[in-house]
């Protein structure tokens, strides 16, 4: 899996791994859950995970952006963020709405259109946090994640101020035909590492318990 700069030296490959199994699972959850929300075929690529310092993180690709805020009130304590392209976000929107999936320029995001992602999003990563709370064993709960709309490098101000290293999630969501939104989700580094410990440790008791 990709690395960022030399930032990983106290997160192993294993654990590394470890996310990356996570995530692919609980996000091929999340997908089946966007598929039956817009009526269309939805898979996720694999994701792949990086530990990056918080001055490295570059969002030029994806900006304009909607950043998602996603947080665990209970299994586990912390919190997330999806960053996704505006211009997805409205493509994903009109998926939504039964309208053409064209990006208009005049598009706003207003207080429906956040509504609307929010519901998007609290059906995809729902789904996510129940899939997560199997393989912790642990009932895992979200909020209701919020979304705004981001420009010029302002995300961890606005999620995460106090936090300067994280676990860099970056995939792809296909919607359709016409629909490939590539998508980074940022854990704090102690977030990742304490779903990551949980993960493992329940890996080694099935494994203990194979081997009686």
């Amino acid at each position: 899996m990709a690395n960022e700069k030399d930032a990983n030296v106290e997160f192993s490959s294993y654990e590394i791994d470890a996310v990356g199994e996570i995530l692919n699972i609980s996000m091929g959850s999340a997908a089946t859950a966007v598929s039956e929300l817009l009526n269309a075929k939805v898979w996720i690529t694999t994701p792949q995970v990086s530990v990056v310092k918080a001055a490295d993180l570059n969002y030029d690709r994806l900006e304009p952006a909607i950043c998602v805020k996603i947080v665990y009130v209970s299994g586990i304590s912390g919190q997330n963020m999806m960053v996704l392209k505006q211009d997805d976000v409205q493509l994903i929107l009109n998926q939504l709405m039964g309208n053409p999936l064209v990006v208009s320029p005049d598009f706003e995001f207003d207080e429906m259109n956040i509504s609307a992602v929010s519901e998007v999003m609290n059906q995809m990563m729902g789904a996510s946090a129940t899939s997560l709370s199997i393989m912790l064993e642990r009932k895992t709960d979200i909020s209701t994640p919020e979304a705004q709309f981001m420009d010029g490098g302002q995300y961890l101000g606005y999620a995460f101020p106090n936090d300067d290293k994280f676990i860099k999630v970056g995939f792809r969501m296909q919607i359709g035909e016409s629909i490939s939104s590539p998508i980074v989700q940022l854990y704090p580094y102690m977030l990742a590492k304490a779903i990551s410990d949980l993960f493992l440790i329940k890996k080694a008791k099935e494994k203990a318990g194979q081997g009686e």
